[in-house]
């Protein structure tokens, strides 16, 4: 409820705003209407200016500023809304360049910035209007995809990985985990996907893809690492 009012306050101070100052104009006896007029005009617009204020802090509060994606912040609200409204099983993407160190060694930081936009714009371009992209940290972005199962998503972080192979700037590459989102437990996705995308890493410019129950991919992810196609984890290069 929080969230859907500071996303919504220009409308909601605008309407109260307007409320007010057809009260104040109704109310008032005649006589001295222009004033009226001009202060319930005056009263509008300082809602107005609230209620875009207090958008905007709640927009740079949840927008990373680099990237323009959401930041880790917004996950927790996002889920929130995705839960009334994905229908099937969704799934989820943990995305990290790779040797991203090297990049700002080599070119200087100004160089990692840009090859970090880089990336963020082709996730945009890449996944759904209804897919969330989260600067998660650093060189780590999360994808969240309703209604998607992990082999639709699995043909998205391909769909990344290739993208960013052939069009991210200084040779960038990423390592893609991708697990489900059981029974709406997302820190269990959050987790079984890091582990996913650390084992892709082993490797670099990959994906690994589980169509288990991340709760037994945690509990022994040893044996999960595994590019047998019929094992619970899916090597993609």
């Amino acid at each position: 409820m929080q969230q859907l009012f500071l996303r919504n306050a220009p409308s909601i101070f605008l309407i109260l705003g307007t409320i007010y100052g057809l009260m104040l104009y109704v109310n008032i006896p005649r006589g001295g209407n222009e004033s009226v007029f001009v202060a319930s005009i005056a009263m509008i617009g300082a809602l107005v200016f609230a209620g875009k204020m207090i958008h905007q802090l709640y927009e740079k509060a949840y927008t990373d500023s680099l990237t323009g994606l959401k930041s880790r912040a917004a996950f927790n609200p996002t889920q929130e809304k995705r839960k009334g409204s994905a229908g099937g099983i969704s799934s989820l993407l943990m995305v990290d360049v790779d040797d991203f160190k090297n990049i700002n060694d080599q070119y200087g930081h100004r160089a990692g910035d840009a090859a970090l936009k880089s990336l963020a714009l082709i996730l945009r371009k890449t996944v759904r209007d209804k897919d969330s992209v989260f600067r998660w940290g650093g060189d780590e972005f999360v994808v969240i995809l309703p209604d998607a199962s992990t082999e639709n998503a699995g043909v998205v972080a391909e769909r990344i990985r290739t993208a960013v192979e052939n069009g991210g700037l200084y040779s960038l590459t990423v390592s893609i985990g991708v697990a489900p989102i059981v029974n709406d437990n997302v820190g269990m996705a959050l987790a079984a996907a890091d582990k996913a995308m650390y084992a892709a890493k082993e490797v670099k410019n990959a994906i690994v893809m589980t169509r288990e129950d991340p709760a037994s991919i945690l509990a022994n992810p040893a044996n999960r690492v595994n590019p047998d196609p019929n094992a619970g984890v899916i090597w993609v290069q």
